[in-house]
């Protein structure tokens, strides 16, 4: 058999630039295409070990070669833990998350009811609020264990797909068990006609229900900057009145500033709701919201204590470290 010679590539190449990324394009093929450990490619290219590596170096330096990593959806451990800690949560999950803002939502919505699905129990009580980021969740649900489902909020838009009517209905589906809907608006003019409301038998049903949630799963919306349907059926003046005392997030029609104070009691009254104090009395409260943009509306709900657990994507968790750091 005839011996294999090396095939001197860097002699017989010449000195021109193409010639030269021909030999980076060689390396990479041979490492990282037929698995070739270094030691081979060098004694076959006739070149030194050290070469190698830094011929595969310039080869990702110049783009002669590019590495995806595909973990759309997939948890991230790491960031999870430091994220948790930071917020001072129960619980966190975070997954890295790629594509349109459509994308990035059922990303988390399938994180969310794989979380549900798996740490619920039977007899415990789930109450909803609304949101695409929670539409997305109760889509992908399939199966709970039998739980009894309550809404929390009235409703805030006329999309009867992010309906939180149409939330509890879903998931109540899943489940099995019994559910009881808020057929009503989460904002209304004044505190008497939210009170009257309020009085209404299959209403009273929901709210004498809040004592008892055990897991409520919310959505997050930002004012700064604007991410949020709650500004978008407000009236301007109550938009402007609740900018200028400082509003940075919503949860469950509970608006807060950034330091996790409430924005106006006052204006509370004139929601269909569970209340502030309602909702910072259930033991476990997941929020689940995702983008960068929401980063400072997360700190202060997590501030304001209205959640113990969070599912959301590397962008928003990054972001939200990188101002806990000061960065």
């Amino acid at each position: 058999m005839q011996e294999q010679r090396p095939l001197r590539a860097q002699t017989s190449i010449g000195e021109s630039a193409v010639a030269d990324r021909a030999l980076l394009g060689m390396v990479a093929r041979l490492y990282y295409l037929e698995d070739l450990p270094r030691v081979d490619i060098a004694e076959r290219l006739g070149i030194s070990r050290f070469k190698v590596a830094r011929l595969l170096t310039r080869a990702r330096e110049e783009g002669v070669v590019t590495i995806a990593v595909h973990d759309h959806g997939l948890p991230d451990p790491l960031l999870s833990e430091e994220l948790r800690i930071a917020l001072g949560l129960q619980e966190c999950h975070v997954v890295r998350s790629h594509g349109t803002r459509d994308n990035v939502r059922q990303q988390l919505g399938a994180a969310a009811a794989e979380v549900l699905s798996t740490t619920l129990s039977d007899d415990e009580v789930l109450g909803l609020t609304w949101g695409r980021s929670l539409t997305a969740t109760t889509s992908q649900l399939t199966s709970l264990p039998r739980v009894t489902v309550v809404q929390l909020t009235g409703f805030v838009s006329g999309e009867m797909g992010a309906s939180p009517v149409e939330l509890v209905r879903e998931a109540s589906q899943r489940a099995g068990g019994a559910v009881y809907p808020i057929f009503s608006p989460l904002f209304v003019k004044d505190a008497e006609t939210a009170d009257s409301l309020k009085q209404h038998p299959d209403i009273q049903q929901a709210l004498r229900l809040f004592p008892q949630v055990t897991t409520a799963v919310v959505s997050v919306g930002s004012w700064n900057p604007p991410v949020t349907q709650v500004r978008e059926v407000l009236a301007p003046d109550d938009v402007a009145h609740a900018t200028a005392l400082g509003c940075v997030a919503d949860v469950a029609g509970i608006l807060v500033r950034e330091d996790g104070s409430l924005v106006d009691p006052e204006f509370q009254r004139r929601t269909v709701s569970i209340s502030h104090e309602e909702l910072h009395a259930v033991p476990r409260v997941m929020a689940v919201a995702g983008g960068a943009e929401k980063a400072q509306a997360i700190r202060a709900i997590a501030k304001a204590g209205l959640m113990t657990s969070l599912v959301t994507d590397h962008a928003l968790a990054e972001s939200a470290l990188a101002a806990i750091r000061g960065e």
